[in-house]
């Protein structure tokens, strides 16, 4: 084998040196320090006796050595990537691992599976209800499906879903109180997730433009959302809901929706993944099935 080969830690600083045109550029994709790249450029132009870079002022010029190089290396890298993608990516059959919020987990997502599979024989999904954000790349999580559109990360993201948020309770509620107009909710037990945020009574007041008088209002604070909608099928109350959590009980009449009053923009859903991950086959198949099933569901 060449002895040069050996070196492909400082072909890889050479690559992304000469493709940025910068050592500081380099050196920050690379996660080590400026003076790093430039040691390990030395040390390869020592090891193959030819000058890689000139400098003319603050740039680094490529040498026609180093154009020559630079060349044969993009050739080379773009050939093994081939043969990495070509050995690592799995066919579109096998197992799907999907996390979402507990709340969209159960209430959404878990019911609707069986559809998927009816499509997808091939592809097993697994479901798990996390609350927090995981890290996609290098993990065996394929697919998250989070609450918001603003995730510090470097996967794929994209909005799938916003959906309005409103009050819902049991139809024998809307019996007992008379629910005849916003006020009346204010004699109502409210259900509330902890720290709601936009999401709050104290705002959907503000948008039916009735005034709260917190020392009078009974109260039950839940963590997700589906403790709330558990909390107002058993009679306790009303609770703010998104359409996606409680559509299917409001076709079925377990909840009703007493009033038009929503809170809009509502809960916006984010899909996200590695476009680099090794099942992006098997992915992308979930992805056109979830945007497909969101269609039908609003429709």
């Amino acid at each position: 084998m060449d002895k040069r080969l050996r070196s492909l830690a400082l072909l890889r600083c050479f690559e992304a040196s000469a493709r940025l045109q910068s050592y500081s550029a380099a050196a920050e994709e690379l996660a080590i320090t400026q003076a790093a790249v430039s040691q390990q450029i030395r040390n390869l132009e020592e090891q193959l006796a030819v000058q890689l870079f000139a400098r003319e002022g603050r740039k680094m010029r490529l040498t026609k050595a180093g154009l020559t190089l630079f060349a044969g290396v993009t050739e080379a890298f773009a050939t093994l990537s081939a043969a990495f993608n070509g050995i690592q990516t799995e066919p579109v059959a096998g197992v799907l691992t999907v996390t979402a919020s507990p709340s969209f987990c159960s209430r959404w997502l878990v019911p609707r599976l069986w559809k998927f599979s009816a499509l997808h024989p091939d592809i097993v999904v697994r479901a798990l209800a996390s609350p927090q954000y995981e890290e996609l790349r290098n993990s065996d999580i394929d697919v998250a499906i989070r609450q918001g559109d603003n995730f510090i990360t470097k996967v794929h993201q994209e909005v799938l879903l916003v959906d309005p948020v409103f009050p819902v309770c049991s139809p024998q509620i809307v019996q007992q109180v008379k629910l005849s107009s916003p006020h009346c909710i204010c004699d109502m037990q409210l259900v509330e997730a902890i720290n709601p945020g936009l999401f709050s009574w104290r705002n959907w007041f503000a948008k039916a433009q009735v005034e709260m008088q917190p020392g009078k209002l009974s109260w039950i604070e839940v963590t997700t959302w589906e403790m709330g909608i558990n909390a107002v099928l058993s009679g306790h109350g009303i609770c703010l809901s998104a359409v996606c959590m409680v559509q299917d009980m409001l076709d079925n009449g377990m909840l009703v929706k007493p009033f038009n009053i929503q809170i809009e923009p509502g809960l916006k859903f984010s899909l996200l993944f590695d476009e680099e991950s090794p099942r992006i086959a098997r992915i992308q198949v979930f992805k056109e099935w979830l945007k497909s099933q969101l269609i039908t569901d609003v429709a």
